[in-house]
């Protein structure tokens, strides 16, 4: 049987595949424990970028209906393992020391959104469609959707998105912030290796303290915020990427960044 995940290497880049096609790539407790096994991976420090993305049609169509009618005419609801492992896994991806990009065709919603919102960056295919239409089915929103979405459009619009669960094109979701970039679907996937392997040529050390600013800025005061940021430029300044990084610029030169 085909792993519910799979991984490839590629040079510094960890390319982390959703691989159940058949159900577009639908989340059960196999692809959530594949996802948070293939993120775990990515702490490795020979890999310096990761980029996620689905196999077959569409990059992830949310959880899996099928787990969810299993539970139709018991009293049992949402085995609390199945969010408690997504969330595990999503604050892995918050706490990964390099970039994570989200490289997404096809459809795009509930837990699937919500993983590609965790994400550092995303590339979208023009063609993709998204939503997070959990209220649809009478659920509520997991997979951090409701912590990064108020965060990216406000409240009233993160309200009108969740209540309403209207779908959304790919130009929508750019103009609102939630992702980066939207090209042409047999674009997509060569434009996010290209990024990936870019940023893996970069400053590893620094995009892991980059990380970890922005991520304690939602909680910090201003001046605690100033004080991380004392700490951490300083940190920066010691390492062998700031020192090249220096000497290339007084050389007029490009920077071989080592990540250390």
């Amino acid at each position: 049987m085909e792993p519910a995940v799979k991984t490839e290497k590629v040079g510094a880049v960890l390319e982390i595949i959703m691989n159940r096609a058949d159900r577009l790539n639908a989340m059960n407790m196999d692809l959530i424990e594949g996802l948070y096994q293939a993120v775990e991976k990515g702490f490795d420090p020979e890999v310096r970028a990761v980029l996620l993305r689905g196999e077959g049609r569409g990059f992830c169509a949310g959880g899996d209906i099928r787990e969810f009618a299993k539970l139709l005419g018991t009293k049992q609801g949402v085995p609390h393992e199945m969010p408690d492992r997504l969330h595990q896994m999503i604050e892995r991806i918050r706490a990964l020391p390099k970039p994570v990009i989200a490289v997404v065709h096809g459809p795009c919603a509930g837990a699937g959104l919500s993983l590609a919102l965790a994400c550092d960056l995303a590339i979208v295919s023009e063609e993709s469609k998204f939503n997070l239409a959990y209220v649809g089915i009478g659920l509520s929103p997991d997979g951090s959707s409701s912590y990064f979405l108020p965060r990216h459009v406000g409240m009233k619009k993160a309200l009108e998105i969740f209540l309403t669960g209207k779908n959304m094109t790919a130009q929508e979701v750019l103009e609102l912030g939630l992702v980066n970039r939207v090209v042409p679907a047999a674009e997509v996937l060569e434009q996010g290796r290209q990024m990936a392997q870019m940023l893996a040529m970069g400053p590893t050390a620094s995009y892991a303290k980059v990380k970890q600013l922005v991520n304690a800025s939602f909680g910090n005061t201003l001046h605690t915020q100033l004080n991380l940021e004392t700490e951490l430029i300083c940190k920066s300044s010691e390492t062998e990427d700031f020192r090249s990084g220096i000497t290339a610029f007084l050389e007029k030169r490009m920077p071989e960044f080592q990540g250390k």
